[in-house]
């Protein structure tokens, strides 16, 4: 098999209501995509989680692409046989975590027949407002992570207002400082399963004392294995969330998993608020992690999408079909 083009769009949607973190609010994502095409006249397409600025990770969509097109000229007319000689390509993208994942996307799919599956459904808010309240009320979410806010007391009471069982954790995004020590004591009373990154430095949790009472997770430290099992062993690290587009793709995070099977450290995946393509990946990784991860139903956070009716909620599952794009959305650039 040979890769003989490469083509690459953008897609955009407004999410239906503005994503409010600590570090930013955002009103649409714009995602890169790209399409590989061999000599049999197959095509394949990858999906990059990476931002238009560098506000959550370093690697931003333009950097993704300088990236692929160096990597395409240098692979163009190769003759593949199998995945694992298309991963020995991939050795120069390992300082661009994203530019890889959104390769090995698509690459992966050119020797492993996709197959349908089913998840649980953990959703992810920013804000509690009654619009947010009643759609978790209908699709009832084994997990809901909030998005920590000034309000984070009172989007906890009203989380123990809904009409079903869940497990509940939250994401602090770096945001906090010792002053909110106190604040977390009440946060533990919550049963929250974990809390993600309340600090910047690790060394502040450490001072925070606040492991002995929440279970720590991993989250925007968790770059690769060697950083992740350094703050496992040196700061009471009980949970990662492994992202694929910054972990080097579905791949690397497979073999992390494992890593952290053996170390006794629970792990869940992380979306990034992604299309119906990324999604599938995150929800067949997810299968192989300790807690429902973040993953939604088809239309949570967008009324289109260019892979249509990723995650149709049954039975308080997840559906998940080999996904199919529709190309006619996507807006060609290259």
């Amino acid at each position: 098999m040979k890769i003989i083009n490469l083509e690459i769009y953008y897609y955009n949607e407004n999410f239906k209501q503005p994503i409010i973190t600590p570090k930013i609010t955002l009103s649409e994502r714009k995602a890169l995509i790209i399409k590989l095409t061999t000599d049999n006249g197959e095509s394949y397409y990858g999906e990059c989680n990476a931002f238009e600025t560098d506000w959550y990770f370093d690697e931003t969509i333009d950097i993704v692409i300088n990236k692929i097109k160096e990597w395409y000229t240098a692979v163009q007319g190769m003759s593949f046989n199998s995945f694992k000689e298309i991963k020995q390509t991939l050795t120069q993208l390992d300082a661009y975590p994203a530019s890889r994942s959104t390769i090995v996307m698509a690459c992966y799919q050119m020797f492993n027949d996709l197959q349908s599956l089913t998840v649980s459904y953990g959703a992810t808010v920013s804000g509690l407002n009654n619009e947010k309240y009643r759609q978790l009320v209908e699709t009832q979410p084994e997990r809901i992570k909030l998005k920590w806010t000034t309000n984070i007391l009172h989007d906890l009471d009203k989380l123990t207002t809904l009409p079903f069982d869940f497990n509940i954790a939250v994401d602090a995004n770096e945001s906090l400082s010792l002053r909110a020590v106190n604040l977390l004591e009440q946060v533990a009373t919550y049963n929250v399963i974990y809390l993600e990154e309340p600090f910047k430095s690790l060394q502040t949790l450490d001072k925070s004392g606040i492991t002995a009472q929440l279970d720590i997770a991993l989250d925007e430290k968790a770059i690769e294995f060697n950083a992740i099992e350094k703050a496992i062993n040196n700061h009471n690290i009980k949970v990662v969330i492994l992202k694929p587009f910054r972990l080097g793709g579905i791949d690397k995070v497979m073999d992390i998993i494992k890593s952290l099977e053996h170390l006794n450290v629970k792990t869940v995946i992380g979306g990034m608020y992604e299309y119906g393509l990324s999604r599938y990946f995150t929800a067949m990784l997810a299968q192989y992690v300790t807690y429902t991860s973040d993953i939604t139903p088809a239309g949570f956070y967008f009324e289109e999408d260019f892979v249509e009716n990723m995650g149709i909620l049954k039975n308080g599952r997840l559906v998940f079909n080999p996904p199919v794009v529709d190309a006619a959305k996507l807006v060609p650039i290259y």
